[in-house]
């Protein structure tokens, strides 16, 4: 964790349920203290491991990342000081684009 902290990101360990698993992550600010760049650290069987294949998905097909890449800067614009109108703006993109990541990558 030293190497993303010398690059200027807070790290933070949260337990889940006060259990296992486990995940962390580290947020990067700008000059301004604003939140500029986020990275989740999980383990394999921690529920948000499907994150991973939502991102795989957007890597293999940039025309859905191109629209996913829309709707943020439009909810950005609509809501730049309410993250939770942001994230709930984009939760059933998220939700069908995972579901399609699940069926092309045959995941459970």
């Amino acid at each position: 964790m030293p190497i993303l902290e010398s690059q200027g990101y807070d790290y933070f360990w949260r337990p889940v349920f006060d259990s296992p698993p486990f995940y962390c992550w580290f947020i990067k600010r700008d000059g301004l203290g604003r939140r500029t760049h986020h990275i989740h650290m999980v383990e394999p069987d921690f529920e948000h491991w499907d994150r991973l294949l939502f991102r795989d998905y957007l890597i293999d097909f940039p025309d859905v990342a191109a629209i996913y890449n829309q709707l943020k800067l439009r909810l950005a614009a609509a809501y730049p000081n309410d993250r939770v109108a942001y994230t709930r703006g984009k939760t059933e993109f998220v939700v069908r684009v995972t579901g399609l990541a699940r069926q092309h990558y045959h995941a459970a």
